[in-house]
This record gives structure tokens, sequence and C-alpha cells, in this order.
């Protein structure tokens, strides 16, 4: 089996990270000075806002760190936040090296680190499973005509050993 880790946009990670606690913690501050009733109440109020943007904030350091890209014998997995994708090397027609921009979004998250799902890219719709909004790829075509980008650190190398993989099966079949 043959990891690839994704190439992650990290631009301004810790600055945005101690923004939202910073916020978070104002926002605490708010909440305790602005609401009424006995000193325990308060405080719990103001320890739930608090708490909110701090889970936010883990999520920002924490989906990104989800995304990795495994080859095995018969598929490519895609491990991110919310489970798996296997994608049959069977099922690939082509694999490139592309230049990309994602732009609008559709039924996806995105954050800075973490852009998974459907998009509107340079490329046209496609699922991503990426680290970044825009730079160099792998895009992969599926048979039913799906298109799947895919952001390692090292593309060329990824896609030589996708190419790799599917002509071994081409070969045993």
């Amino acid at each position: 089996m043959k990891t690839f880790d994704p190439d992650p946009d990290t631009t301004g990670r810790p600055l945005r990270a101690a923004a939202l606690l910073l916020l978070g913690a104002g926002l605490s501050w708010y909440a305790y000075g602005s609401s009424t009733g006995a000193l325990p109440a308060r405080a719990l109020i103001s320890l739930w806002a608090f708490l909110v943007v701090a889970v936010f904030t883990g999520l920002l350091w924490w989906m990104p760190a989800r995304l990795r890209y495994l080859l095995d014998d018969g598929a490519l997995v895609v491990q991110h936040f919310l489970g798996t994708r296997r994608i049959l090397i069977e099922n690939l027609r082509e694999v490139q090296r592309v230049p990309f921009v994602l732009g609008r979004r559709s039924g996806s998250a995105a954050l800075p680190g973490y852009y998974v799902g459907r998009f509107h890219s340079s490329l046209g719709r496609l699922t991503a499973y990426a680290g970044r909004p825009a730079g160099s790829g792998v895009l992969l075509v599926l048979n039913t005509g799906e298109q799947v980008l895919l952001t390692p650190r090292r593309p060329e190398q990824m896609a030589a050993a996708l190419e790799r993989a599917r002509k071994k099966l081409e070969k045993e079949s």
C-alpha cells in the first residue's frame, strides 16, 4: 500500500485559529455580561458560547489532517473527514496532471486546507478531495464520466503510480 499526502493550503491557519479563539473569548464575555439570572447560569451560557467557537476552531485544524490518499492493489482509497471513498483502478478511464482553480461549491465542505465535495472549477464540474483551492493536481476521469480531483504533494508520482496500476490491471485482464 502506498500513501500520498495531500498538499494542504495552510497559509494563515495559526492566525485564523487565534482570531477565532479571541472571537470566542469576546463572545463568551459578551454572553456573560448580557445574560440575566444567577451567576452559575450566566457562567454556563458564557462557557457554551466559548465551547461552540472552540469546537469550530478544532475542526479547522482536524479536518485537513484527515485527508489522505492510499493506493493498494486494486483501488485508490481517499480518506476524508466523513469517511472514505474507494475508487477501483478498473474504473479509471484517464489519469492526468492538471492545473486547476476550484470555484463555486455545491454540497461540499470548504475550509482552509480542506476542499471536499462537488465544485464548479476551471476543469468543469467535479468532485474534489483537495487540500488547496488552486494549483496542480491529479484529475481522474472515471468510466461513468465523473471527474475526481486530488491534490497530492507530488502529483507526478501519484499520476505515475496510478498509470502503472492501470496498465498492470489491463495486462492481467
